[in-house]
């Protein structure tokens, strides 16, 4: 209740700041359109939202996102840069209602509408290249050109998975027209690097090239993190004929995520410095200030990944109102890693504890190695016709997909405890890993078929209704295999099939302002099960169903944008890991809420954005679960908002500056709700030098230099059990950070 109370409160006064900005926005907005009747809006750090934009996240039938009876949002590669986004979670963060985080588990994690993880589906140029929590990789953002993202159920458009929203990153491609050689150079505090390469050239009198190469790298703001990526990204467009095109895209990560795995709680009485303020648990746990830049990992420790996307487009305009598509695809990723995963301050002499006062990490040796390959094709016909004298667009297709993925795990039980493996609280020694015992393999099949359809119906000159239909069919085998090799009775096989639905309509209430309403609902049947080794029970098909209704504006010729939500969805069967290696249904889950954004010019030179959402979720009890029944969902924020501002063309120079705020409210860190996670607001300032073919621009990233925690990962909380002592740990985000970066294009 404490939560909700602030939590509205907080909503109030920010709703009052929003108002206003709106307010004074519309006003000098009208005040100038009677002197200036064209007006150049600069500040490319603000463009959200963008009413007129297409999104393939939100409609195979290339509608606006005006025309879309949809909550979707786009962020492009210059706004990206602008702000310094070096990762798609930065970027989708600053969205209404997202919390977004980097744990090593799952290093870009998203929440919204009050679900996460592998509720949210991420997509690579509109393709499923698994469940969500084995392709949350932390994607580089300059050979992207846009972060588009649908919020709210979405499988009749993306198939399984999609319950809380879709996250699509999009490439840049190759295209027949002239593009500049873009160049990007940034290097900030920490060590940190970035550095971008990428452009567009013709190749012949019908083919076309586009490569970007990107890398990032850090020592980290904790001893021995040391994150670090590449990404190649590369495109050839043959314009066979006049109608018929053929694309070749090859997309290639490479990346070792940050070696840092959190920072142990510990009693409050134990700490010198405690951040009560930061975070708290139920049973008076805390972090001490003076362990916050220390790495309790072992020196060699791990997490790399690679994968490899092939993809091959055929586009063929067999007339004026009817064009086929076919995409074939092929992914192969590996991902290998060993860490000291757990820390457990000891307070007891019980099982390995053998000394009070130290941090235990024996039970939080883990490793683990990913296999995965993935064939797909699909099919699409775009049909464009008149139904009784009306406008009529249709997209039906189909798609299909084989999934191998293999999974070899293992721990250090077995092992007899070291020396090493307990630790001081404050000053710890890093250690080696050493011998691993393996545990098991897991290999798995899962083959999906699906046929899919959308509709868009100009019933009149103002309502379209848009629908949208998918039957998909799912089978699933699971084997486990133990440490000799020997096939165990954990496995099983699943077959699934389902049909999903998105029914809505757009109505246009005048030349700038369209309301909508919609119907949808999303399915899942396996997701985190891929990762799981006891997983066969309480397998079942989770439905998700939404209820949403919203208003988006656009007056002033573009230059003021709104659009305002409200949803409802409610969710059974939430499949949630709650041991180590073990996971089943907790019961349903319930959220409803409201989502503002906007944009505005209120002159030539300023320009302001800004967003806010209010959240309301929480568990349902099932007949089989009933523990975590009215308790509020992990890193699910009852208020969120961000603010934005930019003034350009500072006494006629060519300088920008401006910053941004961002708020999230309280949040819980794990499913019982015994590990309170405070709110923070962060500060963002930004000054921009542009020349005629350069940026160089000076960044700071959390001026007030706040110590909070964005995200909690539960698989590695209140393990309280002394027992069978894993884990109790959160991480801490980074501190102030101070960047210079320079663009080109020639």
């Amino acid at each position: 209740m404490i939560l909700t109370i602030k939590g509205i409160s907080n909503l109030k006064n920010f709703s009052y700041l929003l108002l206003g900005i709106v307010l004074l926005a519309s006003n000098a907005v009208a005040q100038e359109a009677g002197v200036v009747e064209e007006i150049v809006v600069p500040g490319r750090a603000i463009n959200t939202p963008d009413l007129g934009a297409t999104s393939s996240a939100g409609s195979r039938l290339g509608l606006t996102v005006m025309e879309t009876p949809a909550s979707i949002e786009l962020i492009d590669s210059s706004v990206m840069r602008a702000r310094g986004y070096k990762s798609v979670a930065d970027a989708v963060k600053s969205l209404p209602g997202v919390v977004s985080g980097e744990s090593p588990a799952a290093p870009s994690t998203f929440s919204m509408r009050g679900f996460s993880r592998s509720a949210i589906t991420v997509l690579r140029d509109g393709i499923w290249l698994g469940p969500a929590n084995m392709v949350m990789r932390p994607q580089n953002t300059f050979n992207l050109d846009r972060v588009e993202v649908l919020r709210g159920p979405g499988s009749a458009l993306h198939g399984q998975g999609v319950v809380g929203g879709t996250v699509n990153s999009v490439v840049k491609r190759a295209s027949a027209t002239e593009q500049p050689i873009e160049m990007l150079a940034s290097y900030g505090r920490f060590g940190t690097y970035q550095f971008g390469l990428g452009g567009n050239t013709q190749l012949g009198d019908s083919t076309w090239l586009r490569l970007d190469v990107n890398q990032y790298g850090s020592d980290g703001y904790v001893d021995r993190m040391d994150p670090e990526s590449t990404n190649v990204t590369a495109s050839v467009l043959w314009q066979a004929t006049e109608d018929f095109d053929v694309e070749f895209q090859v997309d290639y990560l490479d990346d070792s995520l940050a070696d840092y795995w959190g920072t142990p709680l510990v009693p409050q009485n134990a700490a010198v410095s405690p951040l009560d303020d930061v975070v708290m648990t139920s049973s008076g746990e805390t972090v001490d200030e003076r362990a916050r830049f220390r790495n309790f990992n072992v020196r060699d420790s791990r997490a790399v990944s690679d994968q490899l996307l092939f993809r091959m487009d055929l586009s063929w305009q067999l007339s004026d109102n009817i064009e086929l598509k076919n995409t074939t695809y092929s992914f192969n990723a590996d991902r290998d890693w060993g860490n000291a995963e757990g820390y457990v301050y000891c307070t007891t002499l019980v099982d390995v504890c053998n000394e009070q006062g130290v941090i235990q990490r024996y039970y939080g040796y883990f490793f683990v190695t990913h296999d995965q390959d993935l064939l797909g094709n699909r099919f699409t016909a775009n049909l464009s016709s008149q139904i009784a004298g009306r406008e009529n667009q249709l997209v039906a297709g189909l798609e299909v997909t084989d999934l191998d993925f293999s999974r070899a795990r293992g721990f250090r039980r077995k092992i007899p405890l070291a020396a090493g493996d307990s630790v001081d609280p404050i000053v710890p020694v890093a250690g080696n890993y050493g011998d691993r015992e393996l545990r098991g393999i897991s290999p798995t099949d899962i083959d999906t078929r699906a046929v899919f359809l959308e509709d868009a119906f100009h019933i009149t000159e103002s309502i379209t209704l848009v629908g949208a239909l998918r039957y998909e069919e799912l089978d699933l085998v699971r084997k486990n295999f133990n440490d000799s090799g020997v096939l165990e009775a954990s496995g099983f096989a699943r077959d699934f099939d389902w049909v999903s639905v998105r029914l809505g309509a757009v109505a246009k209430l005048s030349d700038d302002v369209s309301a909508y309403a919609q119907y949808s609902d999303g399915k899942d049947p396996v997701n985190n099960n891929i990762f799981l080794v006891n997983s066969g029970e309480n397998l079942d098909l989770t439905d998700a169903e939404q209820w949403e209704v919203g208003l988006k504006g656009s007056w002033h010729g573009g230059r003021t944008q709104a659009t305002i939500a409200y949803f409802d969805i409610q969710r059974d069967d939430v499949f949630e890991r709650i041991g180590v290696d073990s996971a089943a249904s907790i019961g349903g889950r319930d959220s409803n809420g409201f989502e503002i954004s906007s944009a505005f010019s209120p002159t030539s030179q300023w320009r302001v954005g800004a967003n806010a959402s209010f959240i309301d979720a929480e568990f349902k009890r099932s007949t089989n679960f009933v523990t975590f029944a009215g308790n509020t969902p992990p890193n699910v924020a009852e208020v969120t908002g961000n603010l934005w501002t930019s003034y350009s063309q500072i006494a006629g120079l060519p300088l920008e500056i401006g910053g941004s705020v961002q708020y999230v409210d309280d949040r819980y860190g794990d499913n019982a709700n015994q590990v309170s996670l405070s709110s923070y607001t962060l500060v963002d300032l930004f000054a921009t030098w542009s020349g005629s073919n350069y940026n160089l621009t000076a960044r700071v990233h959390n001026v007030t230099d706040e110590i909070y925690v964005p995200w909690s990962d539960v698989f590695y909380l209140q393990q309280n059990d002394p027992g069978f002592l894993y884990a109790n740990q959160i991480l801490l985000a980074s501190p102030r950070m101070f960047e210079l970066s320079m663009e080109f294009a020639f």
